[in-house]
């Protein structure tokens, strides 16, 4: 079933950055290969390389000696090469069947396109779901849902971009056993991945790139003992944060008491108490299917609240619309970053700032995140979709950050990032919050967001399972029982 991948001096540049520079990679019919390093390397652009998405400057790439390269992404779809994308990014209005459905209408099989796509959701432990609506999955069925839309075209080759974005414990787990499971039919399987631990269970060989040239070939458990390799990948090894000094209790900035929030007839946030100082940096954590994406939607306006009271500077947000607490000074930068890939950086911090914004103010603020992230002004004329993706949640954060707001609401911002990256990333949050804007960090990076936080919060199947100091969860066995607390129904 698996076919033989072929790429043979790859390279690409976006304007002035040179993303791959002449890589080869030779992958056996049916052999597992991961592609590894730290981001900004190039891994993601390989990938849609091969997948017909970017076209090469230089090189070639064949699928069992037939050349893809020049062919459109669906050609090489229905050629047998599929890509599972870093961020799902399902049809949200469409249903789980849907979406699935999608993918085998591009490719059917003499089986039946029903049928396909009920063995699809059987395959991929989406059967319970397949009537709901895509947008009302949790983290680990949007992966599962992205690998069934990725196996609806019959592929010979999955590459899968990030399989532990998002995914932490168990759900991470059950995700490697998926896959694990598809290679083993037969198919060939190409992995970019940050953690080791799915490298190590996944893959026979690894592939490491920095700065878009190959550093280092092997097996996976030898290549993460280079020294080279450990210096690309982990940077400087910052297991925290930067220290700052823990402000003066200050008043109240946002307030939640009993607030229950959900999508359709499922609560999947109940009675929750929750509390943001001026200028403090709040986070919270907790496994997936908690209700820490549910959170933040009802803060920002994106999901109403069935109960309790929002409060913002005393005022009630019951009833305000997405960018009415926008103006009043909540600003979101999404899980998964969610820039607009064909427009320029500068177009997209652009955005973030208030219509009729005086031009100076609009220069002044631009220049300050330019201040905070100094590749985005190396970077301004590049459209987005050229940035690795710890530059393009950058952009994210300075987006958000146009609308100079008092409360800043980050959900994820670690999602599929090296520790390379978040070495860069976490010092630009304490200054943000030295500046006296106040954070709310939703994470699952857990030992880096409690040490820059004042206070923290564990929520458990939508209840708060722990509120208080954050240096108490840096024991992961109280984290851990905090994590999966049993708290009601």
């Amino acid at each position: 079933m698996g076919g033989a991948l072929s790429i043979r001096g790859v390279t690409k540049s976006f304007g002035g950055v040179r993303a791959l520079q002449g890589v080869d990679l030779e992958v056996a019919p049916g052999e597992a290969v991961a592609v590894i390093g730290p981001n900004g390397a190039g891994k993601s652009t390989l990938l849609r390389v091969a997948a017909g998405i970017h076209r090469p400057d230089a090189g070639e790439v064949r699928l069992d000696g037939v050349r893809l390269t020049g062919r459109r992404a669906q050609d090489v779809a229905r050629r047998g090469v599929a890509l599972c994308h870093q961020v799902p990014r399902p049809f949200a209005r469409l249903s789980v069947r849907e979406n699935v459905m999608v993918g085998a209408v591009a490719r059917p099989r003499r089986t039946g396109t029903a049928a396909r796509v009920q063995e699809l959701l059987e395959r991929c432990g989406l059967r319970s779901k397949a009537d709901l609506p895509a947008a009302e999955l949790a983290a680990l069925d949007l992966r599962r849902l992205e690998l069934a839309r990725a196996l609806a075209t019959s592929p010979a080759v999955l590459l899968v971009d990030e399989l532990a974005a998002g995914l932490t414990g168990r759900d991470l787990q059950q995700a490697i056993e998926l896959v694990r499971s598809i290679h083993a039919e037969g198919r060939t399987l190409v992995v970019v991945e940050h953690v080791q631990r799915v490298v190590d269970e996944l893959a026979g060989r690894a592939l490491v790139l920095d700065f878009g040239r190959p550093i280092a070939e092997g097996r996976p458990a030898a290549v993460a003992r280079d020294p080279e390799v450990r210096r690309a990948h982990l940077g400087a090894g910052v297991t925290g944060a930067p220290a700052r000094a823990r402000r003066p209790a200050a008043r109240p900035l946002l307030e939640l008491a009993g607030v229950s929030a959900g999508h359709g007839p499922r609560l999947a946030l109940r009675d929750v108490d929750l509390t943001v100082h001026e200028g403090e940096v709040v986070t919270v954590l907790g496994a997936n299917g908690a209700g820490k994406s549910t959170l933040t939607a009802a803060i920002c306006g994106w999901l109403p609240a069935r109960g309790g009271s929002l409060r913002f500077t005393g005022r009630e947000l019951a009833g305000l619309l997405p960018h009415e607490r926008a103006r009043l000074g909540i600003a979101l930068c999404p899980e998964g970053r969610r820039v607009f890939t064909g427009l320029r950086v500068e177009e997209n911090l652009a955005l973030g700032a208030p219509l009729r914004l005086p031009r100076a103010e609009l220069a002044a603020r631009r220049e300050r995140v330019h201040e905070l992230f100094p590749v985005l002004a190396e970077r301004q004329s590049q459209t987005a979709e050229t940035l690795s993706g710890g530059e393009q949640q950058m952009l994210a954060l300075g987006r958000a950050l146009m609308a100079s707001p008092r409360l800043l609401v980050c959900d994820e911002i670690s999602l599929g990032l090296s520790p390379r990256a978040l070495d860069d990333l976490y010092p630009a949050l304490a200054r943000i919050s030295d500046g006296g804007t106040a954070l709310l960090l939703v994470e699952q990076q857990a030992r880096r967001s409690l040490a820059l936080a004042d206070r923290a919060y564990v929520l458990a199947r939508g209840r708060v399972a722990y509120a208080g100091p954050p240096a108490p969860l840096l024991d992961e066995e109280r984290l851990d029982t905090a994590y999966f607390a049993e708290t009601g129904a």
